[in-house]
């Protein structure tokens, strides 16, 4: 898990949870709120290990630019 600010200075974190048919996803959680936002991780990871690293090596930039990429999370779909 790790936890960066946004641009507008709001704080988040962000974990990695592993999908159906092998799909990972980087879950974004706003601290203090409750909007959770979540980006698939198929196009820079095979598997949940890769996703791990790729998401060790991430800057806040890069977890910004990642937030951007975002669409609401919901159970089931």
């Amino acid at each position: 898990m790790r936890s960066f600010d946004d641009a507008e200075g709001g704080h988040w974190q962000a974990a990695l949870i592993e999908g159906s048919f092998g799909d990972v996803a980087l879950v974004f959680g706003r601290i203090g709120g409750d909007q959770v936002l979540m980006r698939s991780m198929r196009t820079e990871a095979a598997n949940f290990g890769e996703a791990e690293q790729v998401l060790a090596k991430l800057d806040d930039a890069g977890l910004r630019a990642m937030l951007a990429e975002t669409k609401p999370w919901s159970q089931g779909g």
